[in-house]
């Protein structure tokens, strides 16, 4: 049988359901090498188990390979099969059977025998060997060594050092060379063998440059014999130099094979085996004669290369070449440039070093087939490798331009302003290889900005001739400005001409235009002065001033400090931004910030940095924060702060996120269940950081899956009563928590049924029977559950009961209890012989009750009662007989017998000596050895295993017999001193036992027996030289006076000692009250406990809570154990409601508390209230500031005693006290040390004996400056405009200023039926014109406003009457300026490439609508519309003559319309010139070029025409003449033997035309004069061949869809005609197929392989000396 193991993982909870078990274990298995072995199981296991086959621990064994697993879960059999066996295979193997609730393994063993032809295999000969071994004599070393190489002979040879280990030969090496000597020796002489032929060698025919393939199959041919293959007779070589021949076996099929067959492959080839021949003949197909690829036209330039290809049929034709029908001799002037070359089947003719007189027709000839082509050769373009560069001279000096080109034969024509010059004068050409150059001798101002162009053929370059005057010398240079933002800006240089009148000035490279309104330019003599007014960012740049050679420059920046809109803080701070939680919260604040710019921001706890989820980036107009994945936790005010060199703010940015709120907490309870209504109760959300607005209630009936929506609570409340419900009907609800993010995750109740009122408890008679009679049984270990259905209203409640006893959570742990609205249930768990017994359910509610009766029975293993041993009855030298007392509690099993077991005494080794029945509670140990002390042991057995054991005391065999005796000074120590022992531990009573035989230990409290049921008390005879008594979980109760009894036959004695049991003092006694109760504490008493647990109270300690919370916090302990009061003072804020509660302590730990009732802690008096009235300033110098104010209003009933004085600077939040060491007794104060000029709030705090009262409201803000006499009033406040929202105001300042510098004007409004004034304006304000804005839209208000000056404001100026906020309706109307008038009336001129700035001020209320048009239709992309408030831009940008026209814009509203009109005249470059430009006379001197005049002038009129001309294989144009006025030209001075392109450009004061080129390239041919050549006589020789194919086809194999070349080389002169072939088909114009024959290369390409195209390909060369052929097969798989 093999061995089985279990693993349980649990119990089965579903009935039927079990672990897997072995129904028919494995069995081991045997078998011969290389036959199958199978291994059957049978397994029953509910879930069907998971079975996995192992070789030992972890191999696992899978189907596959040789092992065949298979299963099937219906019959519960599986198998494991191991086919073709090998010795390896033999081991260890389980099978290893899971499901859900254990692990069953079964083990079993595999042996695999050698099929050796020894009989019993390499084991069985060991054995022999080794038992012949044992009856032979001693062998000599040279019989051994034979011995073990005998039986080497027939092991495997994985065994051979196993063997020779065993048989002691350690020279493994050593034996294995003798082995390899005897297998030599004895190696059978070789024998002829014929061969059998199972398919004979085979005649082979295959297309030339195909695969030819020879095969024989024979049997019985020794490998080691000889194979030659002949040809012909002769060896053929393998693989040959061409690497063409290969030779291969597989199994008996032998096979030559050759590759790319030629025609003088073709013979008889022979087989030579042995003595044995056998011959089979190949024959090569020749493919018709023909083109495989065709000549392709070329066009190539010249002097350059060009080769011409065709492949023929055959290898080794002759082709012929012609040119225009003229065939091409190899010999002549040419034959250096034209060369025909022959590659077997591929011919080729190359032409180097081409000619214009080149391009023909060439035709490939073979035979009578031919293939043509055309060749066009061009003039390659000239190119330049160094253009023309501007070049910058003095007066008088020479100017140098230079170039160099591709051509070192290029003609060059220079030109001057587009007028061709040649050398004289002043000009001088020079050309020295590829270098170009012009010199200009004595250059003046008059060739300044002289154009100077180059022309090559086609090819020109173009540079610029600068000449500089007299320079100019700097005197003073520019100064970078920095300046705010509304200021102006001055830039000033000076320089040494006094009377330079042509100055520029530019803004970043941009020529400033005049706009009075922004620039002022001067000039005084050298000093040139530009004002920029009215600065903005936009302004910030580089400007720059330049004359004749002199540019300077400066910076202006910006200084202005970061702001922030202050519209989009007041928007954020009234509407806080909102992000959903767990989302990305991103935080944009628009700023206005110079950079470099340095942000930080904090979150109202910590600064922000870069990492996490946080991530911060800034520009110059925003600053943004993310956070990842934000929290509730991350709301709050941010506090954002920008900082550049010109100053910093800080802003604060209210967040807040929102999220759903958690669902309610805990369970749904039901109460008050009635016929038709159910109320419920739930817990609020826990750790809910989101708002929680209400709650949302839902049902749902039995059967249904819908939910029913009840009702929403609001979130104060966690009750609900639903009403309107079916009586009898099982309802199921659910709560929500909601705000406005959302709903959260529901609690959901268990079924509730609405019932009559007042139903006491039911439950069904039948189930309250069966519960009675049949008992519960569980095993020790496992859980026992009691279930009661049960109705009733209100929902019954119940109460468990254990024989009489009650089950409370306190005392039993393992117990839980269960109630719904239909059950109550019991479960305990683990359980063990304890639970054993009957039980009870009282179950009831206000109306009635019911008792159910149940009972567990836990099946354990037995056990003794405590304190049981084993009597020893007997001792003699050699034996002990020894009795017991059979165990009560059997476990709930009967009990099968008992083990007694013995160790000698001081020893843990125990020895088994012995079993009993049931019935039999004695037993004699026998061959005990004479004056050994041993201790012996029973216990006691049933179905569930063993007891745990009882012993013996330590008996000494053949010992004389004593009486119980114990040592006087133990006894005294005993006696004397008591056992303490603290509450809730085990005590422990030990006593030294002695005496022969063992007496019998007895134990009694006061002098009673021990009660043996109390299960507390635990009797130890584990030690056999001690007895012991544990008091388990002592009580106080437990102290008292024990007594150890110990009796033998010899005689007794009693041990007595005293046991005290100390616990924690119980509460102090009550009531708890209070005294001396002020707002600095209180006095707390209470009296001494009436228990004080057994120990003297060391201290008392007391502590609070806050009415309403949950948390007590120390308030500190009495420092003696008599004090039974304390007082309380630190730690205690008054003004609020405590709890205090009191402990007793002595040596074991605090006790329990005593609780108070809520006491408040307050003074009989309260802090004063805030002063009445508004701080003023009395006086004022620069460094002191004097208030005064009003008393306060209400002193709390306790006279004021002083005043705290606190101060800050205007704008910050920080509070600092003026007056910390002392209070202020009068109700004014002086505060110094203030900085001058800086403004100060201040606020006042009044003092009684409570303490400080609540701080005023702050003062104004106060400037510490001496003080000033106000300004004067302003006056005229009158409206100048008005919006829905907004008003603007202007009026008339004041000229008094107080002796004080002017701030400004503060306005204030109210609502026409309001009293309340409001400052409208922040801070005050400059000019006297301002907007106000964020107005209701209509309100009528009440306006006034006063002057500010530094230190004090004057009178407020009232408007008398009322400002209403509306709109003004008003047409629209252009405000014509000077510039825009001039446009209208004059046009816009402007020169090509410039950009067109039209500024258009406008007005209209509300705000028009505006159409700009050109010419009546929609302007196109090019134009650029700017928009911005009052004034509309047109912008294009290097515009061009088609811009030309008039443009008009259009304004609309619904007050009116007005449209404006505005010429545009671009002077541009004319159009080309009109063509063709013919091109005539062509001699070797020139060609006339004529023309037309072009269409469009471009608005200037023509001044001339330019004629170029480049080299056809040049890219530069080189100007030939300019300034034409006739539109024909002669050019000449041409370099001859060039081919040229001519092209014509127009010309005005703008600028040039797009040209007018030539289509055709002319030749300009060199006048050559007849050359007379005499006949020359040669002798012939015939060079002709036949055509040969030279490299032959290759077979292919190709997927469909790919491209696919078939090629061969042929050979022969002439050139053979090439013929294409495809399954005995010839291939002509077949647009699939594309041929090519290039100098006897001959290709065949395929462009799109398709399976049709699968078969035999030929290609056939022939020329007049005959024909040659090769073919290939094609597979184009699919």
């Amino acid at each position: 049988m093999s061995k089985i193991s279990k693993k349980e993982f649990k119990q089965p909870n579903e009935e039927g359901h079990c672990l897997p078990e072995f129904k028919l274990e494995p069995s081991d298995a045997e078998g011969l090498e290389g036959e199958s072995i199978e291994v059957r199981v049978k397994i029953e296991a509910i879930p069907n188990p998971k079975v996995q086959w192992r070789k030992g621990n972890w191999l696992s064994i899978d189907d596959g390979g040789r092992h065949i697993v298979k299963g099937d879960p219906e019959t519960g059999s599986y198998t494991m099969t191991i086919k073709q066996a090998r010795l390896s295979d033999l081991g260890k193997y389980k099978v290893v059977a899971m499901n859900d609730y254990g692990e069953v393994t079964a083990f079993f063993q595999i042996k695999v025998n050698s099929k050796a032809k020894n009989s019993g295999g390499f084991n069985v000969q060991l054995k022999k060997t080794q038992q012949r071994s044992k009856t032979t004599v001693k062998k000599t070393q040279e019989e051994k060594e034979k011995e073990i190489i005998e039986i080497l002979k027939t092991a495997e040879p994985h065994d051979y050092e196993r063997i020779c280990m065993e048989y002691g030969f350690f020279d493994f090496r050593y034996i294995l060379h003798k082995l390899k000597e005897v297998k030599r020796e004895e190696a059978p002489a070789p024998e002829f063998e014929a061969c059998k032929v199972l398919r004979a060698l085979r005649h082979v025919t295959v297309n030339d440059e195909g695969t030819a393939v020879f095969e024989i199959h024979m049997e019985q041919a020794n490998p080691d014999r000889q194979l030659r293959w002949l040809k012909d007779g002769e060896l053929v070589e393998v693989p040959g130099i061409d690497r063409r021949h290969e030779l291969r076996r597989i199994g008996n099929v032998y096979q030559l094979i050759i590759r790319n067959v030629r025609p003088d492959d073709a013979g008889a080839y022979t087989l030579e085996v042995g003595k044995e021949r056998f011959t089979a003949n190949l024959t090569i197909k020749e493919r018709p004669l023909g083109f495989d690829s065709e000549l392709v036209s070329q066009t190539c330039q010249v002097k350059g290369r060009c080769v011409f290809q065709c492949t023929v049929t055959r290898r080794n034709m002759k082709v012929v070449w012609l040119k225009n029908e003229q065939e091409i001799k190899s010999r002549g002037l040419d034959k250096e440039r034209f060369q025909a070359v022959s590659e077997g089947r591929v011919h080729k003719l190359i032409i180097m070093e081409l000619k214009k007189e080149d391009s023909a027709k060439y035709t490939a000839r073979l035979d009578k087939l031919e293939t043509s082509a055309e060749l066009s050769v061009t003039e390659a373009p000239i190119r330049f490798r160094n253009r023309l560069v501007d070049t910058e001279v003095k007066e008088n000096g020479t100017a140098f331009f230079e170039c160099s080109v591709s051509n070192r034969e290029a003609e060059a024509e220079w030109f001057i302003n587009g007028k061709k010059i040649t050398s004289s004068g002043r000009y001088r050409v020079t050309h020295t290889s590829e270098k170009h150059s012009l010199f200009i001798e004595k250059v003046g101002l008059a060739d300044n900005a002289a154009k100077v162009s180059v022309k090559f053929g086609d090819s020109m370059s173009y540079a610029t001739l600068n000449v500089n005057e007299k320079p100019i010398k700097v005197l003073k240079k520019m100064d970078d400005v920095k300046c705010r933002t509304g200021g102006s800006a001055e830039f000033s240089c000076e320089i040494d001409d006094t009377d330079q009148k042509n100055v520029k000035w530019f803004k970043d490279d941009k020529e400033i235009k005049m706009d009075k309104n922004k620039f002022e330019i001067t000039q005084r003599r050298g000093k040139h002065v530009l004002i920029v007014k009215n600065i903005s960012y936009e302004d910030e740049g580089h400007y720059s001033f330049q004359v004749r050679g002199v540019k300077l420059g400066a910076s202006l920046t910006c200084t202005n400090p970061p702001t922030v809109d202050k519209a989009f803080l007041d928007k954020v701070r009234k509407n806080p931004l909102k992000f959903k939680a767990g989302s990305k919260a991103r935080i944009v604040i628009p700023i206005i910030a110079k950079e470099p710019t340095n942000v930080s921001w904090t979150n109202g706890r910590v600064t922000l940095e870069e990492r996490g989820r946080y991530h911060m980036t800034h520009t110059a107009k925003e600053a943004i924060v993310e956070v990842e994945h934000c929290k509730i936790a991350d709301s709050g005010t941010y506090e954002l702060t920008v900082q550049n060199e010109n100053g910093d703010i800080k802003v604060d940015i209210p967040v807040k996120i929102v999220d759903k709120p958690n669902p309610p907490s805990g369970e749904i309870k039901f109460s008050d269940i009635g016929k038709e209504s159910v109320s419920m109760s739930w817990e609020a959300p826990v750790n809910n950081e989101a708002e929680l607005e209400k709650y949302v209630i839902e049902k749902q009936e039995e059967g249904s899956n819908t939910w029913t929506k009840v009702a929403l609570v609001p979130a104060s409340e966690t009750t609900f009563k639903a009403t309107g419900l079916a009586t009898g009907k099982k309802h199921k609800f659910r709560v929500r928590s909601q705000n406005e993010e959302g709903q959260s995750e529901p609690l959901e109740s268990d079924f509730v049924t609405p019932l009559e009122p007042d139903q006491p408890p039911k439950i069904d008679q039948k189930l309250l029977d069966e519960l009675e009679k049949t008992p519960i049984v569980v095993n020790a270990g496992e859980t026992a559950t009691i279930t009661v259905p049960v109705d009733g209203n209100p929902t019954p409640s119940a109460s468990w009961w254990q024989n009489g006893e009650e089950i409370l959570p306190v005392k039993h742990h393992r117990s839980k209890k269960e109630s719904t609205a239909k059950s109550v249930t019991l479960k305990i768990l683990k359980c063990n012989r304890t639970d054993n017994g009957n039980y009870e359910a009282r179950i009831f509610n206000n109306v009635g009750g019911v008792l159910v009766k149940a009972k567990i029975v836990v099946n354990d293993v037995p056990a003794f009662k405590d304190g049981a041993s084993v009597k020893v009855d007997k001792v003699t030298p050699e034996q002990v007989s020894m009795s017991w007392e059979a165990p009560e509690d059997t476990g709930n099993q009967p009990i099968t017998g008992y083990e007694i077991e013995r160790s000698v005494a001081g020893k843990d080794k125990w020895e088994k000596v012995g079993e009993t029945d049931a019935k039999t509670t004695s037993f004699t140990s026998e061959k005990c050895k004479p004056m050994e002390t041993y201790v012996f042991r029973v216990k006691a057995k049933n179905s569930r295993g063993s007891s745990d054991a009882v012993s013996t005391a330590a008996v000494t065999c053949g010992a004389s017999v004593s009486p119980p005796k114990i040592d006087s000074k133990v006894l005294d120590e005993l006696t004397k001193t008591p056992i303490r022992v603290k509450a809730g531990q085990t005590g422990r009573l030990k006593v030294p036992v002695s005496g022969q035989p063992p007496p019998t230990v007895t134990w009694m409290k006061d002098g009673k027996p021990l009660d043996e049921n109390d299960r507390r008390f635990i009797r130890d005879t584990s030690d056999a030289s001690h007895t012991q008594l544990l008091i388990h979980s002592s009580e106080r109760s437990d102290a008292g006076r024990y007594t150890c009894k110990m009796k033998n036959e010899a005689g007794e004695i009693e041990v007595p000692l005293n046991v005290e049991i100390i616990d924690a003092p119980q509460a102090p006694s009550g009531p708890i009250e209070f005294s001396n109760v002020t707002s600095k504490g209180l006095t707390v008493s209470w009296a001494a406990p009436t228990d004080n647990g057994g120990a003297s109270v060391d201290h008392y300690v007391i502590e609070k809570k806050e009415e309403g919370k949950r948390n007590w916090t120390s308030v500190g302990k009495t420092t003696s154990s008599d004090a039974t009061s304390f007082s309380a003072s630190k730690g205690i804020p008054s003004g609020k409601s405590y709890r205090f509660r009191v402990r007793a302590v002595n040596e074991i730990g605090e006790g329990q508390c005593l609780e108070s009732e809520p006491v408040l802690v307050k003074d009989p008096f309260d802090a004063p209230s805030k002063i009445s009235g508004e701080i003023e300033m009395e006086t004022a110098s620069d460094d002191s500031i004097t208030i005064s104010w009003k008393g306060v209003q209400n002193d709390g009933g306790s006279p004021v005693t002083g005043y705290y004085v606190e101060k800050r600077k205007k704008g910050q939040s920080l509070w600092s006290r003026c007056n910390n060491d002392s209070l202020c007794t009068g109700t004014s104060f002086k505060a110094s040390g203030l900085r001058f000029e800086t403004e100060y709030e201040f606020r006042v705090i009044a003092v009684n004996a409570a303490g400080e009262g609540i701080p005023s409201n702050p003062s104004h803000a106060f400037a510490a400056r001496t003080p000033v006499d106000p300004p004067g009033e302003p006056s005229d406040l009158e409206v100048v405009d008005s919006t829905n929202s907004s008003l603007t105001l202007s009026w008339k300042g004041t000229e008094v200023q107080g002796g004080a510098e002017l701030l400004g004007y503060e306005i204030e409004i109210r609502e026409e039926n309001s009293e309340h004034w409001q400052l409208w304006t922040d801070g005050a304000v400059s000019g006297t014109s301002c907007v106000l804005r964020g107005l209701k839209e209509g309100a009528s208000y009440h306006v006034r406003m006063r002057s500010v000056n530094r230190g004090a404001r004057s009178k407020y100026y009232y408007y008398k009457g009322i400002m209403t906020a509306t709109e003004i309706l008003m047409a629209p109307s252009f405000k014509m300026t000077a510039e825009l008038e001039a446009c209208c009336r004059d046009g816009f001129h402007i020169n090509a490439g410039s950009t067109i700035r039209i500024n258009v001020p406008y007005t209209g209320r509300p705000k028009p609508h505006i159409v700009w048009k050109k010419d009546n239709e929609e302007v196109d992309e090019s134009v650029e519309i700017v928009s911005s408030i009052g004034i509309e831009q047109m912008m294009i940008r290097k515009v061009r003559g088609f811009h030309s026209g008039t443009y008009s814009i259009t304004l609309h509203n619904s007050s009116g319309t007005e449209t404006l009109k505005v010429p545009v005249f671009v002077n541009d470059a004319p159009s080309p010139p009109e063509g063709p430009l013919r091109v005539e006379n062509e001699t070797d001197q020139g060609v006339t070029l004529s023309w037309k005049k072009p269409k469009y002038d471009g608005g200037k009129p023509i001044r001339g025409y330019v004629v170029q001309l480049r080299e056809a294989r040049g890219r530069d144009w080189q100007t030939v003449a300019q300034k034409l006025t006739k539109c024909e030209y002669v050019v000449d001075s041409i370099q001859k033997s060039k081919s040229y392109y001519f092209r014509v450009l127009a010309e005005n004061e703008i600028g040039r035309s797009e040209a007018l080129e030539s289509k055709t390239v002319v030749y300009i041919k060199q006048h050559v004069a007849k050359v007379q050549i005499e006949e020359m006589k040669y002798d012939e020789k015939d060079l002709r061949t036949p055509p040969q194919i030279t490299v032959p086809m290759k077979p292919r194999s190709v997927p469909a869809g790919v491209k696919v070349t078939l090629s061969c080389s042929i050979s022969g002169k002439p050139h053979p005609t090439i013929r294409w072939f495809k399954d005995g088909k010839e291939i002509t114009n077949d647009k699939n197929y594309w041929k090519e024959n290039v100098i006897g290369l001959c290709r065949l390409v395929l462009k799109n392989a398709q399976e049709s195209h699968t078969g035999v390909y030929k290609v056939i060369a022939e020329n007049p000396l005959g024909t040659a052929s090769c073919e290939a097969n094609l597979i184009v798989e699919p």
